[in-house]
C-alpha cells in the first residue's frame, strides 16, 4: 500500500481497541544529518548504513552534494559519502534547506569553510525560524556572515574560522551550538564553546559524540561547555541508530489505547534525549520493559495525569500533551518555551487544537496545563499547522477517540514518511473523514 494520505487530505483513524504491534522505528534524523555533515567534511569515504530517508535528510543530502561531497546509494539501505577533506566548494546557487531547521543551521556554519562562501535559504516556513545567535557566534570566531534580521537566508563569505572562545546563546535552539561544534575542528585555533541558556544539552552532546566517531577531538569541558581541537574528520562506516523521537509517537499509541507496542530496534545506550520518554509514560501508568534492542510500552486502562519538566526533550511536548488530554485530572508540562520557535509555536498550536476537542488547556509561557479525561473529549478536526510532530501526536488521540480527524497528514514526511503505513499495519486504519467533518 502507499505510504499514507496525501498532503492535501485529512485523515480520520478508526479506533480498533488496544493497539498491538512490533515494528522498527525509522532511523534517527538527528544522527543522520549530523553524520552527513561529518562525512561530507571528512577525508576519504564513509558508508552510512540505514540512514533516514525523509524530507529533512534529503535536504541535507542534496546540500552536501552541492558543496562537493559525493553521496551515492551503496546497495541496500546505505549511502556512500566521499568527503571534501574539509574543503567544501562554493555552490553555484543558494543551498535549499527546504523546511529543515537542522539543515539550515548546520549548513550556515559549513558555508564559512567554502572558499567563496555560500548562501543558505529554504521555504517560507523555514525563513521565519531564528538563526541570529548562530551567525553572531560565527562572526565572533572570525567568519564573515550575514542574515536577514536574525532569520534566513544566511550568506557566508567563506575563508574559514579563526577559533578561540565563543559563547552561543542557546535558549531558543541547541542547534546553534551544535552547528558551531560541527565546523570547529577546521578552525585555526582551538574552539571553546559555552552554550548560554541551554535547556537541552543532550542534543549538543549527541553532536559531539558523532564528531568523535569521525575522529574529531570534541570534549565536554563543563555542564554546557565543549572544547574542540583543530583537526580533521576521517571517513568511516557507521550504522545509523533508531529515531527515539519517532519511537515516542509509536509508544504513545500503546499508552493511549491500553495496548502494547514494541519497537524492535531501540538499542540501549542512545544519547538521543527523547529516549527517556518511556520514563514519563511510566509515570502516566504505562509499563515499560526491555529485552535486548527491543523496548515495549504497554498502556494502562486509564492514563494518569503527570507533572513533567520536558526541558531535556522538548520535541516530546506534543506527545505528552496529547496523552494528557486523555488522562482524567490535571497535567502540567513545563520547561519547553523553546518549542515556540520550532516548526510552529507548538504551545499555542497545542492549546488551540486540544481546545477543539473539548480539553481544558491553560497556555503558560514555558508550557501547558491540561485538564484532561476521555469524558471531556468530543469529535473534531484538528489542524497540524504544517508540523509533523503535531500530526503524529494527535494520531494517538484519534486512535482512542472516534471522530477525530487530522488535517494535512502528509506533513509527517518531514521525518517519518511511513508513519500512516505503519499505523495501518498495526491495525489503526486511516480513512477520509465523513461529510461535514472538516473545520468542525
Amino acid at each position: 500500500m502507499s505510504a499514507g494520505p496525501g498532503v492535501d487530505d485529512a485523515v480520520e483513524l478508526v479506533p480498533a481497541g488496544p493497539v498491538r504491534a512490533r515494528l522498527d522505528a525509522p532511523a534517527s534524523k538527528s544522527v543522520t544529518n549530523r553524520a552527513l555533515v561529518c562525512a561530507a567534511l571528512a577525508d576519504g569515504d564513509s558508508v552510512l548504513a540505514g540512514p533516514l530517508a525523509s524530507d529533512d535528510s534529503d535536504a541535507m543530502r542534496e546540500a552536501v552534494g552541492a558543496l562537493g561531497a559525493r553521496v551515492a546509494d551503496a546497495g541496500g539501505a546505505a549511502w556512500r559519502v566521499r568527503g571534501t577533506g574539509g574543503r567544501p566548494r562554493s555552490p553555484d546557487r543558494p543551498l535549499d534547506a527546504r523546511l529543515s531547521g537542522t539543515t539550515m543551521r548546520f549548513l550556515a556554519a559549513v558555508a564559512t569553510l567554502a572558499p567563496a562562501g555560500a548562501t543558505v535559504t529554504g521555504r517560507p516556513g523555514l525563513l521565519a525560524r531564528p538563526v541570529g545567535p548562530l551567525t553572531a557566534a560565527l562572526r565572533s570566531l572570525g567568519a564573515a556572515v550575514a542574515d536577514a534580521g536574525g532569520h534566513p537566508p544566511v550568506t557566508a563569505a567563506g575563508g574559514g574560522l579563526a577559533g578561540g572562545p565563543v559563547t552561543v546563546p542557546a535558549a531558543r535552539s541547541s542547534q546553534f551550538a551544535s552547528a558551531v561544534l560541527l565546523v570547529a575542528p577546521f578552525a585555526r585555533a582551538p574552539v571553546r564553546l559555552t552554550a548560554e541558556g541551554l535547556a537541552a544539552p543532550g542534543y549538543v552532546e549527541l553532536t559531539a559524540e558523532v564528531m568523535r566517531w569521525f575522529g574529531a577531538g570534541a570534549e565536554r569541558d563543563g555542564a554546557a561547555s565543549w572544547r574542540v581541537e583543530p583537526g580533521r574528520y576521517h571517513g568511516r562506516a557507521l550504522e545509523i541508530e533508531y529515531d527515539a523521537s519517532a519511537a515516542g509517537h509509536l509508544y504513545a499509541l500503546a499508552a493511549a489505547t491500553g495496548g502494547e507496542v514494541t519497537v524492535t530496534n531501540a538499542a540501549p545506550g542512545s544519547r538521543q534525549p527523547d529516549a527517556a520518554l518511556p520514563e514519563v509514560l511510566a509515570r502516566m501508568g504505562a509499563s515499560v520493559r526491555r529485552q535486548g534492542a527491543s523496548l515495549t510500552v504497554a498502556g494502562p486502562r486509564v492514563l494518569a495525569p503527570v507533572d513533567a519538566d520536558l526541558a531535556a526533550m522538548p520535541d516530546q511536548v506534543t506527545t505528552v500533551a496529547a496523552l494528557a488530554a486523555l488522562a482524567p485530572g490535571t497535567s502540567r508540562i513545563r520547561g519547553v518555551a523553546v518549542v515556540r520557535g520550532h516548526e510552529t509555536d507548538r504551545l499555542a498550536a497545542l492549546a488551540a487544537e486540544l481546545a477543539k476537542l473539548g480539553v481544558g488547556v491553560e497556555e503558560q509561557p514555558d508550557g501547558l496545563v491540561v485538564h484532561g479525561g476521555l469524558a471531556r473529549l468530543v469529535p473534531a478536526t484538528v489542524a497540524t499547522h504544517g508540523d509533523h510532530r503535531l500530526a503524529m501526536a494527535f494520531a494517538a488521540v484519534a486512535a482512542r477517540v472516534p471522530g477525530v480527524a487530522i488535517e494535512d497528514p502528509g506533513c509527517v514526511a518531514k521525518t517519518y514518511p511511513g508513519f500512516w503505513r505503519d499505523l495501518a499495519a498495526a491495525g489503526v486504519r486511516p480513512r477520509r473523514p465523513g461529510p461535514g467533518r472538516a473545520g468542525r
